[in-house]
């Protein structure tokens, strides 16, 4: 695997397949298939705990109405996110922007959002397991058809993206889950995360910089598999 195994470094990648065989088509087309599966996640992570929010106010009777549809679907994609996610394997989405008073509400998104993204890990990790049309593991484009590479790769990139972006939301950045889940239990610690919230980036991005959240996710698939 090469964008898995080690960052998208695209001067490496070339060097890498060239050594192996792998054209620079095929690492294009790796690249756009950890693209659409990072969108994919973004979508499902964002989409499901709108559907439980709006269950929620449905439920209690609320009549508030909002700027657009939570099923603009295209609004949860990050651009950054999207590149992090090649770069990285780590992505986060754009969230639907809420004003959320109940501690509960909030609390009950923040799990949600985790929930998803753990169902998909584990689904797509799963999937791996089980050798889903003969393919398996973390595997490259050779020797196999086209279609069960394709899935392969797919499956592959759900599982690393969505584990990187499960631990990314870990980090208590406001509008991550774990800035709702913090909410959801105390507005006075919530309030002290938002003053953090430059630094706490800045260590967010660090640990990107210097690929920690990707390596980690990616030797814990491997132990796994």
């Amino acid at each position: 695997m090469l964008i898995c195994s080690g960052g998208f470094d695209i001067g490496k990648l070339i060097q890498n397949g060239e050594r192996r065989g792998i054209t620079m088509k095929e690492i294009i087309l790796e690249g756009v298939i950890c693209a659409i599966a990072a969108g994919v996640l973004m979508i499902l992570h964002e989409l499901v705990k709108a559907i439980v929010y709006m269950g929620i106010q449905r439920h209690l009777g609320s009549k508030r109405t909002y700027s657009h549809s939570i099923w603009e679907v295209y609004r949860y994609l990050d651009p950054v996110g999207i590149i992090l996610s090649v770069t990285s394997s780590v992505a986060f989405s754009r969230p639907f922007m809420f004003r959320i008073q109940s501690k509960k509400i909030n609390r009950t998104l923040g799990i949600t959002g985790f929930a998803v993204l753990l169902l998909c890990f584990c689904g797509s990790m799963a999937a791996l397991k089980l050798h889903i049309l003969g393919v398996s593991g973390m595997t490259t484009l050779e020797g196999h058809g086209i279609l069960p590479k394709l899935i392969t790769l797919y499956i592959q990139y759900t599982a690393i993206i969505s584990l990187g972006m499960l631990v990314a939301n870990l980090f208590p950045i406001s509008i991550f889950d774990m800035g709702l889940v913090i909410a959801g239990f105390s507005s006075q610690k919530y309030l002290g995360i938002i003053k953090m919230d430059g630094i706490i980036k800045v260590i967010f991005v660090i640990t990107l910089f210097m690929d920690l959240i990707h390596y980690g996710c990616f030797r814990f698939i491997m132990l796994l598999l």
